[in-house]
């Protein structure tokens, strides 16, 4: 019966489609794929597929299916855009999830990440797109973080005000931050930094 299964005209692969893409081309993820057609459906490698096509920075899940008698389906979800990783005078997509995802030359008015010219492609942004995820919750227009210092990250809002941040528990003050801009709702400009880099406190710098 293997034999038989493995031989059959009938279950030889004749189609492979593509689900779920937007901005990659069928193309382009059946290159990564690579399945041969008129081959056994049977004989088809589903993880080895999927590891082909997950290992590719655009693409964040992958789904393969089987459906007799000759068809593979590829269901695809994108990494989108979230922020962007300023490196030097290099520019990458960042994904929801702190992988960059692709060199770019718009940073598409999203939150940039400023990092030193030294950082690696190879390391996840998860605690910077963690505070900018955080800041968006809270209703805090950053539109840029700069961690080029490893001692201290500062978050820019739209208004030019600079927010010190910790890298301990203390960034929980950012959920303080609404009240604080509040009470200078109509002042901005005399706001020029909050600092919440330490336990218990939270200073301000007016000009």
């Amino acid at each position: 019966m293997r034999r038989f299964l493995l031989t059959a005209p009938y279950f030889e692969v004749k189609e492979v489609a593509v689900q779920g893409n937007s901005g990659l081309s069928n193309d382009q993820i059946l290159g990564w794929a690579n399945v041969p057609l008129k081959r056994s459906i049977f004989a088809v490698n589903i993880k080895e597929i999927s590891r082909a096509i997950a290992s590719k920075s655009q693409i964040k899940r992958v789904e393969i299916r089987k459906i007799l008698p000759a068809k593979v389906l590829i269901v695809v979800e994108e990494r989108l855009p979230f922020a962007c990783l300023s490196r030097g005078k290099e520019l990458f997509e960042v994904c929801d999830d702190g992988v960059i995802i692709k060199k770019t030359i718009d940073s598409m008015n999203l939150p940039v990440i400023r990092v030193a010219s030294s950082f690696s492609l190879e390391e996840k942004l998860s605690r910077e797109v963690n505070i900018l995820l955080m800041a968006q919750q809270l209703g805090l227009p950053f539109f840029q973080l700069d961690v080029r210092n490893r001692h201290t990250l500062v978050g820019v809002l739209e208004s030019g005000i600079k927010i010190y941040l910790g890298k301990g528990d203390h960034l929980d003050y950012l959920s303080y931050l609404p009240s604080l801009l509040e009470v200078y709702r109509g002042k901005e400009k005399g706001l020029k930094y909050i600092d919440i880099r330490f336990n218990e406190q939270i200073i301000v710098g007016e000009n």
